[in-house]
């Protein structure tokens, strides 16, 4: 800040000269506290200056019209963007049923063992059906965090099934 005094003043003594002041006496240096409400008060009109900017950018996007319609995308970039397929529209290869258990996510801090007991399943999945992509559907997570992130259920039972891209899907046994 003392920094940025001595630069004020050093200005407004070269802004006196130039005028024809040349005297510049230790009575008309403003003080300190003066040059730093003088900054303040210069960083607010800047900032009203960059808000009332953005305020006419956005007037401006508000009265354009609106966008051109999309255009038809490649057939590669409609397969990347494909959601997931309904499960009675994916061929199934592989089902089965499992009682995973969870009780190793009690190893963590209370507050992580939720998600650690979602890994533990999703990793069970992985190792038993063979496959790294593994879809764990939103019930079966219910089922886990029903008491809390604190205490998960120890065990879950689920439908596990394999379609032929490889993905795998788990479900609540007896849910469907």
């Amino acid at each position: 800040m003392a920094e940025t005094f001595q630069k004020q003043v050093n200005v407004r003594e070269a802004d006196a000269k130039m005028k024809g002041n040349e005297q510049v006496g230790p009575a008309e240096k403003p003080s300190k506290a003066a040059v730093e409400k003088e900054l303040k008060v210069e960083a607010k009109a800047e900032e009203k200056a960059k808000v009332a900017e953005a305020l006419k950018k956005s007037e401006k996007m508000a009265e354009k019209p609106a966008a051109k319609p999309e255009t038809p995308k490649p057939a590669e970039a409609k397969k990347a963007e494909k959601k997931e397929e309904p499960a009675d529209k994916r061929e199934i290869v592989l089902e089965r049923v499992y009682t995973v258990p969870l009780a190793d996510a009690y190893a963590k801090p209370a507050k992580k063992r939720a998600g650690r007991a979602v890994k533990l399943l999703r990793e069970f999945l992985s190792r038993h059906m063979k496959s790294q992509n593994v879809k764990i559907d939103p019930g079966v997570n219910e089922f886990i965090e029903e008491r809390g992130a604190a205490s998960p259920s120890k065990a879950v039972r689920v439908n596990a099934s394999k379609d032929k891209a490889g993905m795998v899907w788990a479900k609540l046994a007896g849910m469907e």
